[in-house]
């Protein structure tokens, strides 16, 4: 008698707490590819690949010059007396734990970037989208990462693409 007076309780409150409409409409966004695809998306994405990329070749650079240091040290190990090979040692490893500091604090900035871009992206398009949603009566727009499987008629990553390369400029 208890669990069925309390299926009836639950069964009630979720029926009149969260209805089911036929006329709302609901949608899903890739915001991935609104990124990607978007002129002003593609902007950012162009020009954080630089950065990342620049960063990369300078750290290779400096790797490759530390490699040929230690290279160099070990071809001197037999040359060098025991006191200059330890204190060329210990120059070498200051200079690789300066190098890992300053990669660390690139990378950090990087991301930092890379988030204040993007969440200046997703403010910049937020009300687009939602004049978009209702324009369009569009009650729920969810991200497609979200989505197992959907209709393609309810995609509107290409109209949203059309909008902020309409109304947005870099």
């Amino acid at each position: 008698m208890n669990k069925k007076f309390f299926f009836l309780i639950f069964f009630a409150y979720f029926s009149n707490i969260l209805p089911l409409k036929s006329d709302d409409k609901v949608t899903f966004l890739n915001l991935d590819a609104v990124l990607n695809n978007s002129l002003i998306g593609k902007n950012i994405v162009e020009r954080l690949s630089d950065l990342n990329n620049t960063n990369s070749n300078n750290f290779k650079i400096i790797r490759e010059k530390i490699r040929k240091k230690e290279e160099d040290l070990i071809a001197k190990k037999n040359i060098l007396s025991k006191e200059e090979f330890n204190s060329e040692l210990s120059k070498l490893k200051k200079e690789i734990d300066n190098f890992n500091k300053e990669k660390n604090i690139k990378i950090n900035e990087y991301e930092k970037l890379k988030k204040k871009e993007l969440d200046n992206f997703i403010k910049r398009i937020t009300p687009l989208i939602e004049n978009y949603t209702v324009t369009n009566s569009i009650s729920l727009v969810v991200n497609q990462k979200n989505i197992f499987i959907g209709s393609k008629k309810y995609d509107i990553t290409g109209d949203i693409i059309d909008l902020i390369d309409n109304n947005l400029k870099k």
